[in-house]
C-alpha cells in the first residue's frame, strides 16, 4: 500500500538525501496518513516547551516542512508573524501551499524554498527553528554540519524531533552532545545538562495519541479510531531556563494505594514508588503521564 510505503520511508529513510515523495498522489496520501501524526508530535513537544519557556517567538523556520504540519502546530503555541518553510520535494510543497491558503495571514504568506540542507547557507536568523523527522540517518559530518547550521540561525529556540526509535534517539543524543559543547541550553525533555544517563540498550521516547479520520482509517485499512505516534525530541534555547524537576520516562504503573514511576532527574534516573502516605505527592502523581515534568 502507498500509505505503508510512505510511513516506512519517513521513519527509516529521512535524511538520506534521496527523494521520498515523487508524485502529488503520494503527497496527498502522506498528508492524510503522516501529517496528523507529525502535527500531534510537534504539538506535544511545544506544549512541554511552553511550560518551561515563557518568551514569545515571532518568526519560524520550518526545516523539512513536508505539507506544513510543524508550522500549523507552532502557530497554535506562538504568535508567529513570519514563516519560512524548507522542503525539497516539489509535490509536498505544492500540497503544503494549498493547505496554507486556509490559514491566518502569517500562514498564508509563508515563504517556501526547495534547497539542500547540507549545501545551503542560511544567513537570516529566526526566533524558532523546527526540524521534525529530518535528521534521521544524517549522521557523521553531514549531520554535524546541518545541526550547527540550524543552531546558528536559531535566535531563541531550536526544536529537533525524530522517530521514537533507537535510531531516532541516536540523532537526538548526538545533537544533545554537540550543541551542549557549543553553549546551548536544554529546555526539554532533559531536566539537566549533564551526560545523558539512558543506557545503551534503551532509548528515550514519548508517545502521543492521534485520532484517525474516516479517510485515515480507509487509507490504512484500519478499524481502530486512533494510533499512537512514538517520537524522541530535544529543545534547545540560547539562554538558561529553569528546567529542574523530574521527567516521567515511562507510563505510570498504577495499583491500589501506590503509583510506580520511572523518572529522569538532575542526580539520577531511577524508579520510585509513591504511596497514599504522601497525600500531596500521590494526588499529583495520579494526574501525570509519560513525558510530563514534575517540579
Amino acid at each position: 500500500m502507498i500509505s505503508d510505503n510512505i510511513t516506512n520511508k519517513y521513519r527509516n529513510e529521512s535524511g538520506k538525501n534521496r527523494s521520498l515523495i515523487n508524485k502529488e498522489i503520494e503527497a496527498l496520501v502522506y498528508s492524510a496518513v503522516r501529517m496528523p501524526a507529525t502535527y500531534e508530535a510537534v504539538s506535544s513537544v511545544l506544549d512541554q516547551t511552553k511550560k518551561l519557556y515563557s518568551k514569545e517567538c515571532k518568526s519560524l523556520l520550518d526545516v523539512g516542512a513536508g505539507t506544513g504540519a510543524a508550522t500549523w502546530a507552532a502557530c497554535n503555541y506562538f504568535n508567529i508573524e513570519k514563516i519560512v518553510c524548507l522542503e525539497k520535494e516539489a509535490a509536498m510543497e505544492k500540497i503544503g501551499r494549498k493547505y496554507m491558503r486556509e490559514g491566518h495571514r502569517a500562514i498564508q504568506q509563508a515563504e517556501w524554498y526547495s534547497q539542500d540542507l547540507i549545501n545551503m547557507e542560511i544567513e537570516e536568523k529566526y526566533d524558532m527553528v523546527i526540524s521534525s523527522y529530518v535528521l534521521n540517518e544524517m549522521t557523521g559530518s553531514a549531520g554535524k554540519t546541518v545541526i550547527s547550521k540550524l543552531w546558528n540561525c536559531a535566535d531563541k529556540l531550536l526544536v529537533i524531533i525524530e522517530p521514537g526509535t533507537p535510531k531516532g534517539f541516536d540523532v537526538i543524543k548526538y545533537a544533545r552532545e554537540q550543541l551542549l559543547n557549543l553553549g546551548a541550553h536544554i529546555v526539554a525533555p532533559c531536566p539537566h545538562e549533564q551526560e545523558c544517563r539512558i543506557k545503551s540498550d534503551d532509548w528515550c521516547h514519548f508517545t502521543c495519541r492521534v485520532q484517525r479520520s474516516k479517510l485515515h482509517k480507509l487509507i490504512k485499512n484500519a478499524d481502530v479510531p486512533y494510533e499512537d505516534e512514538k517520537y524522541s525530541y530535544i529543545v534547545f534555547a540560547k539562554e538558561k531556563v529553569d528546567n529542574e524537576g523530574v521527567r516521567i520516562l515511562r507510563h505510570p504503573q498504577i495499583a491500589k494505594g501506590r503509583i510506580d514511576l520511572e523518572i529522569c532527574g538532575k542526580n539520577e534516573n531511577k524508579k520510585i514508588r509513591i504511596t497514599k502516605k504522601n497525600k500531596e505527592l500521590f494526588k499529583k502523581a495520579r494526574k501525570v503521564k509519560c513525558g510530563d515534568m514534575i517540579k
